[in-house]
């Protein structure tokens, strides 16, 4: 999956400068390019240096109220 097939399906917006910072701080990478957060559900496009282009997802369940575990997914560029 590329990085613009990803903002498509996962409908992702630019963040800006300020929050991206703070979201790279917190996810402990480089940068943090994209951005979609929703109640239960969270997605980032994030770089990190060597590593590559990512794609972070979780989902919260609604009946626990506990995340289902990260997924790192590589994207081509």
């Amino acid at each position: 999956m590329t990085v613009e097939q990803a903002v498509k399906k996962y409908k992702m917006e630019p963040l800006n400068v300020y929050t991206a910072k703070v979201k790279a701080k917190e996810l402990n990478v480089e940068e943090v390019l994209y951005a979609n957060v929703q109640k239960n559900k969270y997605a980032y496009i994030v770089r990190d240096g060597a590593r590559g282009t990512f794609l972070y997802k979780d989902e919260k369940s609604i009946y626990t109220k506990l995340f289902k575990g990260l997924q790192m997914i590589p994207l081509d560029n």
